[in-house]
């Protein structure tokens, strides 16, 4: 009777591994950083300080609770638009009642302090990091100088706490503000070393790769990408036989838009996107727009997330 009831435990302690699901989310946070100006940059007027004090509190409040949400919560979120390291510190302590055990700020090219940064929750661990990739020279050059990316990308090698191990990265393409095909052509330029990347990640394994991130381009042509030569985030699925997808996809079939926009209408799309290796296919169990709750206000972006099914770990 001993040996049945240890069977049971062995057989429910592997159902729950193998049962692991984990939320990995991408978050852009417009002007992340400006939300903390008040603090570092002290108004000398105390009235005006005090309101304005109020107000990012007020803005911080309405991310934090968009994040917490009960039906978001991801395991893990990556951030564009995101503030420094101490700043994002600040708000993980206070605001966040330190839901998250890890908070990194990568390093980027970026000249408007919208740094790209990865949170994960208690049991999460990254085993390597590689944050580099913002050196990388641009064969052509460009509007910023010698370097291919405006922003990123970076990517960690998380294990999970049933010792799960896949790559998550983040990124933050060219923007299309003022759109033109010089643009278009350098955004172009980042989608295909960002493949690259992804593809040598997959070499030296393990082979489930994603990238989540603020990819500035929906799914498809637009007039200037037929002058550029490519569709930035096709290039980022690469060819055929590479078998990348988009697990974003049936969002852009359905017509589902990740930039808001507060009360502007007009740009309303789908730029928010997560491409994955061919061996999370099967994982895959759930990818949405988080709409609900403070998540209309809290920015001009709204949340992506996506739920994969851990593959068993072997211990």
């Amino acid at each position: 009777m001993k040996q049945f009831f240890c069977a049971l435990l062995t057989l429910g302690l592997c159902l729950l591994v193998r049962a692991e699901t984990i939320t990995v989310a991408s978050y852009n946070i417009q002007l992340f950083h400006k939300h903390f100006v008040p603090s570092t940059q002290p108004i000398r007027d105390p009235e005006l300080s005090q309101d304005l004090r109020h107000l990012y509190d007020k803005e911080n409040w309405v991310v934090a609770q968009t994040i917490l949400n009960s039906e978001f919560n991801p395991d893990i979120i990556v951030i564009e638009e995101c503030c420094g390291q101490e700043e994002l510190e600040k708000f993980n302590d206070r605001w966040l009642n330190k839901a998250f055990e890890t908070v990194k700020v990568f390093p980027t090219n970026t000249d408007h302090d919208q740094h790209l940064a990865m949170m994960l929750k208690p049991g999460f661990k990254v085993v390597e990091q590689k944050s580099d990739y913002y050196k990388e020279p641009d064969s052509v050059g460009n509007e910023r100088g010698a370097r291919l990316f405006a922003r990123g990308p970076s990517f960690c090698l998380i294990e999970s706490p049933s010792g799960y191990r896949f790559w998550v990265g983040v990124t933050h393409q060219k923007s299309k503000r003022q759109e033109n095909a010089e643009q278009a052509k350098w955004r172009l330029r980042e989608a295909m070393r960002t493949h690259e990347i992804m593809k040598e990640l997959q070499k030296q394994g393990p082979t489930d790769v994603m990238l989540l991130g603020d990819m500035n381009d929906e799914y498809g042509y637009n007039e200037f990408e037929l002058e550029a030569g490519g569709d930035s985030i096709s290039t980022l699925i690469g060819a055929k036989d590479d078998e990348f997808f988009l697990a974003t996809k049936p969002l852009a079939d359905a017509g589902s838009a990740s930039f808001g926009g507060f009360w502007r209408t007009d740009h309303r799309t789908l730029i928010d996107h997560i491409i994955m290796t061919p061996s999370l296919k099967d994982q895959v169990l759930e990818v949405q727009v988080f709409q609900k709750g403070y998540a209309p206000v809290a920015s001009d972006h709204y949340p992506v997330y996506v739920k994969i099914k851990a593959d068993p770990v072997n211990k």
